[in-house]
């Protein structure tokens, strides 16, 4: 394996399995001795994932505390202070009757998962940076590799495209800025596609019971997010590698991502 290396990051369209391939090459890490820790994209207490983060400008934060006052001691601990703005988890209070008004006015202000951003483009851009600095430092000091999928790509361009309406060089410009963080992990990215994005994503509708994967408005967004995944694969400074799983053949897949891991330099 590549040496020194902490992160392998798996991206790929929804389908083509990022989940499965993740999960199992953490297995592979593992069996041959190397400390390795798996994240799929919904893990509680992800290490780079701002889902269910609330986000607050200084300002609207010192207000929250005001209008809560009995538990301003604890929203102080769970706060993370990016050196501009606040970011706040409320994933755990959910479900939390003493919480719930709390729990549904962060919800209100969630960074990533929402159909109304309140922060903008430079402000998104900066907290997720950010977030990936703290995650560098922290893998740095530790002897694991981080195997992470669908969070270097798919939600980073998911909200860019969906709630800034961003350009290409825009996003190029916010995935650089996370490269610029983690590449002294000596990270590897794995992409995984399928040749036809339309039948993909048919596929995975049915299987998943997701009607909406098949729709003409969601094929288009996926394959304008492959046309811009597979551009940013040519600009990172890193190796990257990219497999295709028309035969949805996870096998023979994975068997080719090991022989990636054991070649990479």
């Amino acid at each position: 394996m590549r040496k020194n290396c902490k992160l392998i990051l798996v991206e790929g369209l929804c389908g083509t399995g990022k989940s499965t391939l993740a999960e199992k090459l953490n297995g592979y890490l593992v069996q041959q001795g190397i400390p390795s820790r798996f994240y799929d994209e919904g893990a509680i207490g992800h290490p780079t994932s701002l889902n269910w983060y609330a986000f607050f400008r200084e300002k609207e934060y010192k207000e929250l505390l005001m209008r809560y006052p009995d538990i301003a001691d604890k929203i102080r601990s769970w706060a993370i202070n990016n050196g501009i703005n606040y970011l706040i988890p409320y994933r755990e209070f959910k479900g939390n009757i003493e919480l719930a008004e709390l729990y549904a006015e962060l919800e209100s202000r969630e960074l990533c998962w929402t159909d109304s951003p309140v922060a903008t483009l430079e402000e998104f851009t900066f907290s997720i940076q950010h977030h990936w600095a703290h995650f560098a430092e922290h893998a740095s000091n530790s002897d694991e590799v981080y195997v992470l999928e669908a969070v270097f790509f798919q939600h980073q361009i998911h909200d860019l495209l969906g709630h800034y309406q961003a350009v290409d060089h825009l996003i190029e410009e916010h995935i650089q800025g996370i490269v610029d963080q983690i590449i002294a992990l000596n990270p590897i990215v794995m992409y995984l596609t399928h040749p036809n994005v339309r039948e993909q994503q048919v596929w995975i509708s049915s299987i998943r019971s997701r009607p909406n994967f098949a729709t003409e408005q969601n094929i288009k967004f996926m394959e304008n997010r492959k046309r811009i995944e597979l551009g940013l694969l040519d600009m990172i400074p890193f190796p990257t590698y990219t497999f295709e799983n028309e035969n949805l053949d996870w096998e023979a897949v994975f068997n080719r991502i090991v022989e990636a891991i054991q070649t990479s330099k």
